[in-house]
């Protein structure tokens, strides 16, 4: 009796510390589930990584010196600009539990959203649309945070919390969080008009970000997350963009909006000097 009771004990010593062994003993994750804990070595600073993305690496002409201002503003960071075929590989060789997922995602768009919360978790860092210019060091404000996000002006719309901008260390858990959602929105789409914006940006865009966002509060909390207020990366709402009013050549969303022809990026940015960021609102998707 005594044998048997050492051997079990034995048996479950060895079990417990065998190195790769959780998951093994028990049965598998569906292969679009993420793994309740993905291995990844999680950092508590945010690494000095520029991501940006495109189709391919031949970016339009409109977005080169948003582009480089990112490059004169950060020297000796790093900078990435990640294409269709950089993207794929990406959840293939390190996230394959999404591949199925991803490779259905009837429009470019949700692609390209997905996989942006994928380089926060996988390498860390800052992404910026390239429709945002820079207009100063992000070093102070990004120093001693983990995962920082910010809020646009309009405090009642469920797009508040763009991801356009999003910085985070590396591994940070909220980031599983959110392909948690990804999957289950994008699960369920079979009866949707998947050309409706709204739905996209439920499924896999701001909508779904914000609402991510709030209910890992509820669950988590919100430790290691910090949520910059307006004016600091979103001086400006895109709704006041593209559908407020337009007064005039004094009017600050006509020359902060490309399209319109009064747009003038100096006057735009001067008219709002605490601002680190500004996007442009393209809406190339």
């Amino acid at each position: 009796m005594v044998l048997r009771k050492l051997t079990a004990l034995l048996i479950w010593a060895v079990v417990i510390v065998l190195p790769g062994s959780e998951g093994s003993l028990w049965a598998k994750p569906e292969k679009s589930t993420p793994p309740r804990e993905h291995h990844h070595v999680r950092e508590h600073h945010i690494p000095q990584i520029i991501h940006q993305s495109w189709k391919d690496k031949n970016i339009p002409k409109g977005f080169k010196p948003w582009q480089d201002s990112w490059k004169k503003n950060h020297p000796g960071w790093e900078y990435r600009l990640w294409t269709d075929e950089d993207n794929r590989k990406l959840v293939l060789d390190h996230y394959p539990w999404f591949l199925d997922t991803y490779d259905a995602l009837p429009k470019p768009v949700m692609k390209a959203d997905s996989v942006r919360y994928l380089y926060m978790h996988h390498l860390g860092g800052v992404y910026a649309d390239l429709d945002f210019e820079s207009i100063r060091n992000l070093d102070d404000v990004l120093a001693g945070r983990q995962v920082v996000l910010a809020e646009m002006t309009d405090e009642e719309w469920d797009q508040k919390v763009p991801n356009a901008w999003l910085a985070s260390s590396k591994g940070h858990p909220f980031w599983m969080f959110c392909m948690q959602q990804i999957i289950k929105a994008a699960g369920s789409c079979a009866a949707t008009n998947t050309d409706r914006w709204d739905w996209l940006e439920a499924t896999t865009g701001p909508v779904m970000l914000y609402h991510a966002l709030q209910t890992y509060q509820k669950v988590k909390g919100m430790s290691g997350i910090t949520l910059l207020p307006p004016g600091i990366i979103y001086p400006i709402d895109w709704r006041r963009t593209v559908w407020g009013p337009k007064d005039g050549p004094g009017d600050e969303f006509s020359i902060c909006n490309p399209p319109h022809p009064v747009f003038n990026e100096a006057q735009c940015k001067a008219r709002f000097p605490q601002a680190y960021a500004i996007t442009y609102w393209t809406h190339t998707w």
